[in-house]
């Protein structure tokens, strides 16, 4: 039996695949951003994300700025490549320099507390089909008496479950600014 390291979870054409099909979910939210930034997986993060454990992904984010007081709109695009549904899927969005921690426990910690921490979508969380794709939005509220400067967004997708530990699945950052 193959170990954990060693094992595949998609074959060199689903990989093509898929790399086929992100591209076209990210020239869509890309074409459908209004905000002043804009990422998405290349494919070579593609084929790198495809070749671990969990999925699904965050393949995308488009994020704006705003003065003290005002709103910064995140948007963060997922997609399934599973085979089968994923369910209880949650993102958390916080500002904090955790991105560059590779330690899940202690990434989700790095916290700057003066800003809100959000999590979408509803109660029921998020399901999935496979090789689907969406677009979750979060509206994330600048303190008025925050500095003007660059702060560090971070999102963390997840997998809950209701009665036993959840799955860590993703993570992405976004670097906006307080004009």
């Amino acid at each position: 039996m193959a170990t954990q390291s060693t094992q595949t979870k998609f074959t060199e054409s689903q990989v093509k695949e898929h790399i086929q099909r992100i591209e076209k979910v990210t020239e869509k939210h890309s074409s459908e951003n209004r905000e002043e930034h804009f990422t998405c997986v290349t494919p070579d993060e593609i084929e790198r994300k495809l070749k671990r454990v969990n999925s699904p992904m965050i393949v995308s984010q488009g994020w704006g700025s705003a003065a003290p007081g005002g709103t910064v709109n995140y948007s963060l695009g997922i997609y399934n490549p599973d085979p089968t549904q994923a369910i209880w899927l949650f993102a958390h969005v916080w500002v904090g320099s955790g991105n560059i921690d590779p330690t899940v426990g202690t990434f989700l910690q790095n916290i700057d507390t003066r800003f809100p921490r959000l999590t979408e979508p509803s109660s029921s969380g998020l399901a999935l089909a496979a090789g689907a794709s969406t677009t979750l939005n979060f509206s994330l509220v600048i303190p008025a008496t925050i500095e003007r400067t660059n702060y560090l967004g971070n999102s963390c997708l997840m997998s809950l479950n209701w009665h036993d530990i959840g799955t860590y699945l993703d993570r992405g950052v976004f670097v906006f600014r307080v004009v």
